[in-house]
């Protein structure tokens, strides 16, 4: 902006602040990183996407405003996997895909790289996708959560597991 107040001034007129943007996918932390630049919590912040409603500008100092924005998506998400990829990091909302075919994405792809987390918070040592049932089965054991009419509560473990990387139980893993 050095260079543009000079010309202003120049002219006559007033500075102009910088104003900066923060973009990004949803739920990725732009509202938390602008709280964390100000030291003081000056834009609303949640576990889910979708907080940020609107641009919102926030002044920093007299040289300087932010922009706060919400969560950027392209309009038409093509590649299924892509989609499960972004649902199971908490990316885009949970309404939008099934639950159970989330669940058992992040399933397939702890047991493609993540074996030993597949394990130690749930309880697979041998995951079998051909046999999910059974899969559900085990962690409803593992994690003490009750039977249904003799079956494993689908949506209670479906939840959990899209909990366990929502809360950050798991973390620092990508799916991509």
């Amino acid at each position: 902006m050095k260079e543009i107040n000079l010309k202003r001034k120049e002219k006559g007129l007033l500075p102009k602040k910088a104003k900066c943007l923060i973009i990004g996918v949803p739920n990725v932390g732009k509202s938390t990183l602008i709280n964390k630049i100000v030291g003081r919590k000056v834009a609303n912040v949640g576990n889910k996407p979708g907080v940020t409603k609107n641009l919102n500008t926030l002044r920093i100092n007299d040289k300087i405003d932010l922009v706060d924005s919400p969560g950027i998506l392209w309009p038409k998400l093509d590649n299924d996997e892509l989609a499960l990829n972004l649902a199971s990091m908490g990316i885009i909302k949970e309404e939008i895909l099934p639950i159970d075919k989330v669940a058992v994405h992040i399933l397939k792809k702890l047991d493609d790289s993540y074996k030993d987390i597949l394990a130690k918070e749930l309880g697979i040592k041998e995951f079998d996708i051909d046999d999910i049932v059974n899969m559900y089965e085990i962690i409803s054991k593992y994690k003490n959560i009750p039977f249904k009419d003799g079956e494993a509560d689908y949506d209670r473990v479906s939840t959990l597991i899209l909990n366990l990387i929502k809360n950050e139980t798991i973390k620092n893993i990508t799916f991509d």
